[in-house]
């Protein structure tokens, strides 16, 4: 393979490259050995002057007529989509998935820039309300400073599905990505940055001191956020201080139940599809499977077969069509998961085939990971493993496994597999998640149109995606006017 030169990142501030006294490492997570980029980590002192110029920025973007608004974001995703291939083999060496997923998650973010850009016009069109008496307006106007902050495990879509609702409402925004994938994601801001005026799109890296400084900065008036729970409580903490608002999609521990009158032949495959996006590591992928008993052996030999197909081996590998994990922080999560549960006396089953056994520990390879016979309160059953492995849970009714499935604090998605879609659509109004789906996991083309997205209980506040996402970004601004008669005085 053709040695690639270094990426070398700076901040994004006012328009400007800002570099740092300090500079972060990024490497290949399946070719350890190869330095992908070096970034200019961040201070408190950089967080205040990108909010500072936000604030600025805000001062005239937010009385932009809301067409010239949707015009430079439909010309900043074309000026994206025109760099998607050299973002999308970027981001594998730096994210460590799949190349056809990095270029789904390209294309996602290209979509959600256009999606918004489609719906702000009718969306952001004020209200008028009228009887003899008065004249009521409501106007929806922008917030202010939106910091945003984005993992690593779907940077492009997440970052740009904050991005295109807060520009085109009026915002600006500062973007925080993630130090494990801050490369591609910052490369896509800085084109989308070229379309706007000075300040409106500002990027900052850093450790978490720089993620805090910017959920408190006093200028900043949203907050949203994508990232696990408990970096999700101190963020809603951090707001508190100025009464931000805030947007958090947090963790997933997503139940999928198969009913009785499932066929496995047809279910296993489609179930596959959403145990293992991304080497698991995707918030809304299932992460535990509940089974009736009667239907156990041929769900779990059905399981373990296909899963066994997988070849594992480097994201642009044309061969492999499973991909390491992205950071040794969750790998060894996931290595601990799975031993823990073997100690514990359950089934485990590491299947696929490595492409590259010699290179197997220059990377974080996980095998995907089937496991049977743990009880239904097991570490593994009740954690957000994000990661490939997967625990299989007997049940005997369906009383059973709804009380099951909602005995978390976790509520993102979830999903229901039956031969019954009406019994299917029934269970699934049972379910506490912000999404359910029957029959599959993952959205369909109307669904993307249709379904906000986000979680309840410990998994979020706030949806993303449609007008409901939209939302988010505005203030709801009431003007209220009395009526002057012949007879009035004022």
């Amino acid at each position: 393979m053709l040695k690639t030169p270094v990426i070398t990142l700076d901040m994004l501030i006012n328009h400007q490259d800002v570099g740092s006294c300090a500079y972060f490492d990024v490497r290949d997570p399946g070719r350890l050995t190869d330095l992908v980029g070096r970034v200019a980590s961040g201070s408190v002192d950089h967080v205040h002057q990108a909010v500072l110029g936000a604030h600025q920025a805000f001062q005239i973007w937010k009385r932009t007529p809301v067409s010239e608004r949707v015009q430079r974001l439909l010309a900043a995703a074309d000026g994206m989509e025109k760099i998607a291939d050299e973002l999308s083999v970027t981001l594998v060496r730096e994210q460590g998935m799949l190349l056809k997923e990095t270029q789904r998650d390209v294309k996602n973010g290209i979509r959600a820039l256009r999606e918004m850009a489609g719906l702000a016009e009718d969306f952001l069109r004020p209200e008028r309300f009228e009887d003899d008496e008065a004249i009521v307006r409501i106007e929806k106007t922008p917030r202010g400073v939106v910091a945003a902050i984005v993992p690593w495990n779907a940077p492009m879509g997440l970052a740009m599905g904050k991005v295109g609702p807060a520009l085109v409402s009026g915002n600006t925004i500062v973007v925080k990505p993630s130090e494990y994938a801050p490369l591609a994601v910052s490369m896509a801001l800085k084109v989308l940055a070229s379309f706007f005026p000075a300040g409106t799109i500002n990027v900052i890296h850093g450790q978490a001191d720089v993620g805090s400084a910017l959920t408190r900065h006093p200028l900043v008036r949203k907050i949203s956020f994508t990232g696990g729970t408990t970096t999700g409580k101190a963020v809603m903490a951090a707001a508190a201080e100025t009464i931000k608002n805030i947007s958090l999609e947090l963790g997933g521990n997503d139940p999928a139940i198969i009913l009785d009158d499932a066929d496995p032949a047809i279910v296993v495959p489609e179930l596959i599809k959403g145990i293992f996006p991304r080497s698991g590591q995707v918030c809304y992928a299932i992460k535990r499977v509940y089974v009736p008993r009667k239907l156990t052996s041929a769900i779990f030999d059905a399981i373990v077969s296909a899963v066994d197909q997988y070849k594992i081996g480097y994201g642009l590998d044309p061969r492999a069509n499973f991909a390491p994990m992205n950071n040794r922080h969750q790998y060894t999560i996931v290595r601990g998961l799975i031993e823990r549960s073997r100690q514990a006396g359950a089934s485990v089953h590491a299947l696929g085939t490595k492409l590259e056994p010699d290179n197997w520990d220059n990377g974080f390879y996980v095998q995907p990971t089937v496991v049977m016979g743990l009880p239904p309160d097991a570490e593994l059953v009740v954690s957000e493993q994000f990661g490939p492995v997967i625990p299989l849970v007997t049940y005997d009714t369906p009383e059973e496994v709804l009380e099951l499935a909602n005995a978390t604090e976790f509520g993102l998605a979830s999903s229901i597999w039956t031969n019954d879609p009406e019994r299917g659509l029934a269970m699934a109004s049972e379910i506490e998640a912000g999404i359910t789906f029957v029959n599959s996991h993952g959205r369909t083309a109307l669904g993307d149109k249709h379904m906000p997205f986000g979680g309840v209980k410990q998994s979020g506040i706030g949806r993303v995606r449609t007008a409901i996402g939209l939302a988010e970004y505005i203030e709801h601004h009431a003007i209220s006017m009395k009526k002057v008669t012949n007879g009035d005085r004022l």
